[in-house]
Formats: C-alpha cells, sequence, structure tokens
C-alpha cells in the first residue's frame, strides 16, 4: 500500500500542538484522536470486476470538556494553522452543547502487545494483487454449468494508523492491517433463480485463504440452491442459524442489551440482570479483545482506555455490561475499554459516541454440525436475515433469506415465501446445540452454529402483529 502522507513523528507534534494551544485559550481538558486508515477496493458484480478503487482519510479529531460539556471538532488538514483553527472550533461548541453527567478524559495507562495485529506480508500487497485474487474468485462464475452470478461483492485491503494523546498524559498508537472479502452469489437456470447465498473471509496473509477454492464453493452453494420452492406451509419451531445468520438479529441484539448507555437510559431487557441466567448453561459470550487475528482487535480504545479479554456471558449468567467512561462514571466504575467513535469503527471524524464489543466470541458447543442436522425431523437452516429487530426487547421479524428445508434429519430443498419471527432473549434460553464449528464473520463474530427452538415461521407474512412490547 503506499505510504502516510505524515509520519507518526509529526502526527505525535501535532496533537501536542493542539493541546498546548488549546491551554492557551483556557481550556485543561483535551484530547487528539488522529488516524491515517487506507483502503484498497475492488469491487465485483455480474462475473466481472467493475470497480477499483484507493481511498484514504487522514485527519485529528480535537475534544475539549470544560465543566461537563464536550466541545469537538476535526479536520483533514495537516499543518498547524488548521490545528489551530479546530481547536477554536471545538471550544465556540463548548457554548451551545448541553452538559454531560460523567464525561471525562481517559487517565494514562499501560498498553499491551497484541500479536498479528500487524502483517508485514498484507502491508505489502499490491492493488494488481487484490485484482488477481478477485479474478480467482471470479472463475468459478465462468466455469459455471448454469448462470451464476455476484452482486454487492468486494475484497478490500486496509490498513490504518490510529494515535490519541491527551492532555492527562496519555500517548498511545496502534497499526493494523487485515484482507476481507463478502461475496454473494445467485443461480439461475432457465426461468429458475436460486435463492443467494452468502460468505466472507478475514486474513493477516494473502496465503491463509485459497481464492479460487472459495469462489468455488460459493458457486457449489448457489447451484445447489437452484431449485428453489415456494413452501405450502411448516409445522416446526426449529431454526439453524447459520454463522452469517447470527450476526443479525441474534449478535446485535445482545451487543445492545450489554451496553451501558442503554442500560442506563431503559432501553435494555438487561438492565437489572448482572448475576441472572439470561441464556442455556452452554452459551458463553466473551469479548476477546486482545486476539490480534480478528481485524477489529486494539490496545485501547477510542476514549485511550486499555482493552481487556471480557467474560460478558459465563455458562448463560450475565456477567458485565460493557461501559465507555461517561457510563462508568455515572455509576462509580471503571470503562472496560468499549468506546467507539461510530458503529464497530472508529473515525476521527466523531467523537466517541457508541459502545460495542471489540473482538465478540460465541463460544462453540460439542455438538458436530451433522449432528445438529441429524436429529431434526423438521425445521429450516437460516443463511440471512432480512428484518428488523427491537433491541430493547427483543422482537425480529422478517424474511428468512437463502433458507433450506431440513426433513428427517437431511437439508433437502431451498426455500422461498418463509418468514422468521420470535424474540431473542427467549431465544437464549431455547438453544438446543452449539456446534463445535466456528466461522469468523466479516472478521469481527466469531461464532458456532446455532440450533434453536421456539421460532415462529410462517410461508405468508404474519397474521400476528408483533411490533407489540414484549
Amino acid at each position: 500500500m503506499n505510504e502516510s502522507n505524515i509520519n507518526r513523528d509529526e502526527a505525535y507534534y501535532l496533537a501536542q500542538y493542539a493541546i498546548e494551544y488549546a491551554e492557551k485559550k483556557g481550556v485543561r481538558d483535551a484530547e487528539i484522536f488522529f488516524s491515517d486508515s487506507k483502503k484498497l477496493e475492488v469491487t465485483c458484480s455480474g462475473k466481472e470486476i467493475v470497480n477499483e478503487k484507493e481511498v484514504q482519510e487522514l485527519g485529528f479529531g480535537i475534544r475539549v470538556l470544560q465543566d461537563s460539556v464536550e466541545g469537538f471538532s476535526y479536520t483533514n488538514k495537516t499543518d498547524k494553522k488548521a490545528i489551530e483553527q479546530t481547536v477554536e472550533q471545538a471550544i465556540v461548541m463548548l457554548k451551545v452543547k448541553p452538559k454531560k453527567e460523567g464525561i471525562a478524559l481517559a487517565p494514562p495507562s499501560s498498553y499491551s502487545t497484541i500479536e498479528g495485529l500487524f502483517s508485514k506480508r498484507l502491508s505489502s500487497f499490491t492493488v494488481e494483487e487484490l485484482i488477481d485474487g478477485a479474478k480467482q474468485i471470479l472463475l468459478p462464475f465462468e466455469e459455471a454449468p448454469i448462470s451464476v452470478r455476484t452482486d454487492l461483492s468486494r475484497i478490500i485491503l486496509s490498513e490504518e494508523y490510529v494515535g490519541i494523546v491527551n492532555s492527562l498524559g496519555v500517548e498511545g498508537n496502534y497499526i493494523r492491517n487485515s484482507l476481507d472479502s463478502s461475496f454473494l452469489a445467485i443461480a439461475r437456470e432457465g426461468e429458475k433463480v436460486g435463492s443467494f447465498v452468502l460468505d466472507s473471509f478475514s486474513v493477516k496473509d494473502p496465503k491463509e485463504i485459497d481464492f479460487y477454492k472459495f469462489g468455488k464453493d460459493l458457486v457449489e452453494r448457489a447451484i445447489r440452491n437452484v431449485n428453489v420452492e415456494k413452501l405450502k406451509s411448516i409445522d416446526s419451531d426449529i431454526v439453524v442459524f447459520k454463522p452469517e445468520a447470527v450476526t443479525n438479529p441474534l449478535f446485535i441484539v445482545i451487543a445492545m442489551a450489554i451496553s451501558a448507555e442503554r442500560t442506563q437510559h431503559n432501553q435494555s431487557l438487561w438492565k437489572d440482570s448482572i448475576g441472572e441466567k439470561v441464556a442455556i448453561d452452554d452459551f458463553s459470550f466473551i469479548d476477546n479483545s486482545l486476539d490480534g487475528k480478528f481485524s477489529t482487535a486494539r490496545p485501547f480504545d477510542d476514549e485511550g482506555t486499555p482493552v481487556k479479554e471480557l467474560e460478558i456471558i459465563k455458562d448463560g449468567v450475565l456477567m458485565t455490561h460493557l461501559f465507555d467512561i461517561k457510563t462508568a462514571n455515572k455509576v462509580n466504575t471503571q470503562s472496560t475499554g468499549n468506546s467507539y467513535r461510530g458503529f464497530i469503527n472508529s473515525s476521527f471524524m466523531n467523537p466517541p459516541n457508541n459502545i460495542f464489543p471489540n473482538v465478540p466470541v460465541i463460544k462453540h458447543g460439542d455438538t458436530k454440525y451433522t449432528e445438529m442436522i441429524e436429529d431434526i425431523k423438521e425445521g429450516i437452516i437460516l443463511e440471512y436475515f432480512a428484518g428488523s429487530q427491537r433491541s430493547e426487547n427483543g422482537i425480529f421479524s422478517g424474511v428468512a433469506k437463502g433458507a433450506q428445508l431440513i426433513k428427517n434429519g437431511e437439508i433437502t430443498t431451498p426455500l422461498t415465501n418463509v418468514t422468521i419471527a420470535g424474540n431473542v432473549f427467549d431465544l437464549l434460553k431455547n438453544i438446543v446445540s452449539l456446534s463445535k464449528e466456528t466461522k469468523k464473520v466479516n472478521g469481527y463474530l466469531e461464532t458456532p452454529y446455532i440450533k434453536t427452538k421456539g421460532c415462529l415461521l410462517y410461508t405468508s407474512p404474519s397474521p400476528r402483529d408483533l411490533s407489540t412490547s414484549r
């Protein structure tokens, strides 16, 4: 990838200059968050590459605090004049912003070294190599005996250098990179159009992925789904969630429910559930923040608080909520190091404004994936959920995308016209089994296949109004 437009010494110099300038202007509490992120992206549609681009975002987010009020501004310029103007803009915001109870800067801390966070091999990966990888994935689409196309699919090579400095003495930085891909495939034979299938990978070394095999497996799965049937009825509440389907709605609802921001605003069913059973005994959920194989691993969060490994749900018991500094101060506890300046990502263009797991892992079970299927008389296996979920009460309802019928222990027929609904909080207590096999989805969530009972399955729009509160 191309070299950064600013070196680390320059970034730190400008950050320290911003703090000194804020102090001259009468503000003692100042924080500078800076990042230089670069992405090489190759987009595919149909059977070909349709776009390739390189994007770089470089800048400084300047936050000043005074009397429980936060002022924030940012700049993508890297000169002293721009830094001065940005500090002044942040100070102006102090006059118009409301007070935030508990808001504060992070104190100085030491940060763990995370092995595998940065790959030298990946850093030297070129756009030509990225394009070649995409071509290898698309080759099986060309070789397929029937028409198979892709859509909304891409490979992204990303690298970012992140640093934070504040007036209390915090100084931290890290550099990380990853190669990530998300591909969708749809097969068609004559008038028959199959349900789509999708897959993803996230690696630190291009040698970890066989691009051709990845594409071939995707095409074969799409072809198996071409004889899709409209199911007339189904008498079952059994659903097997594939890893991609676990992300939404299960994980999203869990992640929102454990956010202290939501618990303190009475927007979580788990606001008073610490120490209580919230799932079956075999269900455990951790934040494995120090595992460098994940693209979201980092030594500190977006406020400069060190991250740490957390047992969030242990043997079905809720152990903790996730805190940033503001929410921690409100209840006289410590931040868990889960502050973000966006939704599962960071940006110098935002102040800290979200709480989310860093490296979420749902622990595997003792049942092989094939064994999960064998004892199902009737049910479905879900590729992807498309619909809505309400994090405050866990209710979800939508379309079961890429669903397949399970009949007498076998996956038989690709399905269409299936609506799925239920309540995530209830499903966690109705999990039948968790697979031994796990998958890392989109470089973020690691999860097994999850077999549940208690879902509502319909072959037409639900006759019940599921929008009511729990």
